[in-house]
Formats: C-alpha cells, sequence, structure tokens
C-alpha cells in the first residue's frame, strides 16, 4: 500500500495493521526494565535524595514558600465558578444539569478545588470519589484528595495505588473513583512537574545562609571588648579577667586594675561580610518567586522596579492562574461525565467554568440588550434574580406606553418628539418596529394635514424635530421598513395560498 505524504512524494507500507499498532511502547525501550512493575518517578531531585514526595512539603515551612503557594492557589480560588446546561436541550439533558447542581449545593467545592489546585505542586493531586447510593441514583457522598506519594504508574500509564499488600507494582484502580489532577504530565514522566522541585535547592541554600547569619551576627553584632594584660600575667589571672569581660558584655559593667585595659574596636569591612548572607536568601526567594509565581514583582520589589515591570509580570502570572482554572474545571466536567453516565440515560453532561463576576455581568447586559432589541421583555424577577437587585431598588415599565402617552396627551400640545423618546423607540425589535414608526409619524401626519404647501410642511417639519439625531432616525426607519417587508411578504404568501 502506498501512504502519500504529499502530491509527489509517498512512503510504502505493507500492512495497514501498523498503522493502529504502537510501535514504540515503553515494555519495548532501552530503558524499560519493568522490575518493579510500575514506572519509577523521574524527579532528578528526589532520585538524588533517595526519598518520595513528602520531602517537598517539608519546603512549604518556609514563610515565602507558603506565601507564594497560598497566592498561586487565590489566584483560583478567588474566582466565581458556575455550572452551565450543555448545548443539548433534551430532557436528559437537563435532569443531568438538575442532578449535578444538586450535588454541587452539597459538596465543599472550595475544598475540592483546594485540593485539585495541589497538582502544579506535587505534580498531581489524586482525588478520590466515594458515591453512595439511594433512590435509584449513585452520588458522590465525599470527594476527597489523597497524597499523591501513594500512587505509582504502570507501564501504561495507568494510575494505581501502592498498598501494603501490593507494594510491588500497585492497585489497578476501578473506574469512576479517582479524578487526576496533573500538571504538564507526559507520556514520559506522567507524575506531572513539580513546582516544589524547582524550590528546593533554593530552600535549602536559603537555610543555610540563615544559619550561617546568625552565628555571623551572634560573632560579630555585638562588639568585640579585648581586654590587655601584662606578659607575665598567670592563666589563671587570665581565665578570671576573660570571665570579668563576660560579665561586662552582659552588665556593660566591669572592674579592672590599672595596669590593665579594656578596647572595643570597630571593623568596618562587618556589614559588608552580613550582606553577603542577605544576598543569598533574598537570591532564594526570588528563584521560588519564579517557580511558583511566574515572576518575582508580586512578593517582593527590588530597587529600580517599575510598575510597568510589575504589570508586566502579574500578566504572566494571569497565564498560570488560566491554566490552573483550565485544569481544576477539566477535572470537574470528568466527574460531571461520570455522574451523568450513572444516572441519566442518553443526557448530555453539564458544563463547569470559571468567570469574573464583572465580565459576566457586562456579557449578560449586552446579551439581554441584544434579546431587548428582538422584542424579548424580561420579568422584574428576572432582573431580581441576575443581576442581585433588590426589588425595591428598581421599576420595570412600558416604554412604548409612556412615549405614546407622552406625544398623544393633552399635557403636551406641541406634541414635539425628543431624543430621549428617539433612543428609547430605537431599543424596539423588529416586531414592535412597524408600531414605533406609526408613534413617530402620527403628529407629522396630522401637521401635513393642516399646512398648506411644501415650503410650510418642511419648515414646520424641522421645528417638530429640534433635536432628533438623524442617525437614530435612519436606523429607526430601516427597522421599521425591514418590518414592513417581512408584513408584506407574509400577507402576499397567505393570498398566493
Amino acid at each position: 500500500m502506498k501512504l502519500w505524504i504529499n502530491d509527489h512524494d509517498f512512503i510504502e507500507i505493507d500492512e495497514r495493521e501498523s498503522l493502529t499498532t504502537e510501535i514504540a511502547p515503553r515494555s519495548r525501550s532501552l530503558d524499560w526494565m519493568g522490575l518493579a512493575g510500575f514506572l519509577p518517578d523521574p524527579d532528578p531531585v528526589l532520585r538524588k535524595l533517595g526519598q518520595d514526595i513528602s520531602v517537598y512539603r517539608e519546603l512549604l515551612s518556609d514563610a515565602h514558600v507558603w506565601s507564594c503557594y497560598q497566592s498561586r492557589k487565590s489566584g483560583t480560588l478567588s474566582c466565581e465558578w458556575e455550572l452551565r446546561e450543555s448545548e443539548d436541550s433534551s430532557a436528559a439533558s437537563k435532569r443531568a444539569f438538575r442532578l449535578a447542581k444538586e450535588i454541587l449545593d452539597a459538596l465543599d467545592v472550595e475544598q475540592v478545588i483546594t485540593d485539585m489546585l495541589d497538582a502544579p505542586f506535587y505534580g498531581m493531586s489524586p482525588i478520590e470519589v466515594i458515591w453512595k447510593s439511594g433512590k435509584g441514583k449513585w452520588i458522590p457522598d465525599q470527594i476527597v484528595g489523597k497524597p499523591p506519594e501513594w500512587f505509582v504508574f504502570g507501564e501504561e500509564n495507568d494510575l494505581r495505588f501502592r498498598s501494603r499488600d501490593n507494594m510491588s507494582d500497585g492497585e489497578i484502580l476501578p473506574e469512576y473513583k479517582f479524578l487526576l489532577p496533573r500538571h504538564h504530565a507526559t507520556y514520559k514522566n506522567p507524575y506531572g512537574e513539580r513546582i516544589l522541585s524547582r524550590c528546593f535547592w533554593p530552600v535549602t541554600f536559603k537555610r543555610g545562609g540563615f544559619k550561617f547569619w546568625s552565628i555571623f551576627t551572634e560573632k560579630f553584632g555585638m562588639p568585640w571588648i579585648v581586654g590587655k594584660v601584662p606578659r607575665n600575667t598567670t592563666d589563671a589571672e587570665r581565665a578570671k579577667i576573660l570571665s570579668n569581660l563576660v560579665s561586662m558584655v552582659q552588665d556593660a559593667v566591669a572592674v579592672v586594675n590599672d595596669d590593665q585595659s579594656v578596647e572595643m574596636p570597630e571593623s568596618s569591612g562587618r556589614r559588608t561580610s552580613a550582606d553577603i548572607y542577605e544576598l543569598l536568601i533574598n537570591a532564594g526567594n526570588r528563584e521560588c518567586s519564579k517557580a511558583i509565581l511566574g515572576q518575582t514583582l508580586s512578593t517582593e520589589l527590588d530597587k529600580g522596579g517599575s510598575l510597568a515591570a510589575t504589570k508586566g509580570h502579574l500578566e504572566v502570572r494571569q497565564d498560570l492562574v488560566d491554566a490552573d482554572k483550565q485544569m481544576v474545571k477539566k477535572s470537574f466536567n470528568l466527574l460531571f461525565r461520570w455522574i451523568t453516565e450513572l444516572n441519566v440515560s442518553g443526557g448530555s453532561p453539564p458544563v463547569f467554568g470559571f468567570y469574573e463576576e464583572e465580565d459576566v455581568q457586562k456579557d449578560r447586559a449586552e446579551r439581554d440588550k441584544t434579546l431587548n432589541e428582538q422584542g424579548v421583555r424580561f420579568t422584574k424577577k428576572y432582573y431580581g434574580r441576575v443581576y442581585n437587585l433588590e426589588e425595591d431598588d428598581f421599576e420595570i415599565s412600558d416604554q412604548q406606553t409612556e412615549i405614546n402617552n407622552r406625544l398623544f396627551s393633552e399635557k403636551t400640545p406641541d406634541n414635539k418628539f425628543t431624543q430621549e423618546d428617539a433612543d428609547n423607540l430605537s431599543t424596539q425589535g423588529a416586531i414592535d418596529a412597524q408600531e414605533a414608526i406609526s408613534a413617530l409619524l402620527a403628529p407629522v401626519m396630522g401637521m401635513i394635514k393642516t399646512s398648506t404647501s411644501f415650503e410650510e410642511i418642511g419648515e414646520r417639519l424641522y421645528e417638530f424635530y429640534p433635536d432628533l439625531d438623524s442617525k437614530k432616525f435612519q436606523e429607526l426607519l430601516a427597522k421599521a421598513m425591514f418590518a414592513a417587508g417581512l408584513t408584506g411578504y407574509a400577507a402576499a404568501e397567505g393570498e398566493e395560498s
């Protein structure tokens, strides 16, 4: 068989089966021994230390790492989330949406998201789903994050639990049991990339810097006290003088003989030496900030930093937050697919997602405006529920009725048509356009009937609409002509039938 690569080149394939067969599985590779029964963790730091990822958990005791850890998680936790129905509007899909919403209302969603957000730090975050059955339904009763060091991957990159009963190969896990958010996992490294792996050595050296800095401070932070004695002073007398000097450091007083002296020399280079340790600690902090947040300026601002640079770094961090949200969204959507498959036959699962409160309100307002222009009218209950408004804060009025009353009321004998009237009328859809144009032109028709010449009509027409925006008038007229065309077409179709 010939497999064409382009218009001129092709390769010969003996059998079609080779296209569907994995040629390079792990079991045939040179670096796979398969002695342990599971894939070894490829983390270079852990392999060098000979430990598991529990060593990374100790890094969270560092104040700077913990601050960055909280900041990274809060980027996602601070966002609002919502559950949306699938595009399939079938009755089964609606039942799946209602069931998923009931389940979310009963769960601690924030804690579940917090557990999922451990994945970037430890590479993965196994989340066990514990189900309960009742009334013919399977419902997630608990969704619990488990320590990732308990789990390994098999030859086919399948997640396994290393239990006491099966430590060599790990237990094969059943379906519908474990959600597995992972951070940059690949075929070669299904365990995922760990942010805390990038923080291990910076924190280690930083802790060494603190240790030597404290020793340095203890030695050189206090002024040195030097006692001078004659050459023939005995060791016992020297020891006694040394004890007096120690007391002097504590009490700031001392008594010496008249042939003895005490000096307190200063070293101009001590401060410079101490700065070395501070620079080492700050360098470690910056490396941790870059690993966790993708930047440094949100947690520390060195000399010479600028507002523009800060904004630039924060944009990078937002990209990481977006990736974290996508990871959480993917895990929840898998959960809803399981719920739908186990409970609602033929239904499409709902969709989980995050949104910014200001953005969604703006999007809804624009959507509602478009629907309103197409003739849709919303109730007061809808506005209160969607926009979080109190019933006493607003009223819904019939704009068309108000305009008509103003146009033909005895209180407006001049029948002046204002720009406000045009703005209100322009929000009417094509369904109401003919009615709107009738309201607009009715006073004009009356004026034409009482006029004696075209010149008079032109002069009075300008006075009749003194502040009307011509663009608004054209938009309204276009809608009216479109609606009139549809009405004529429908009428013609009705006569032919």
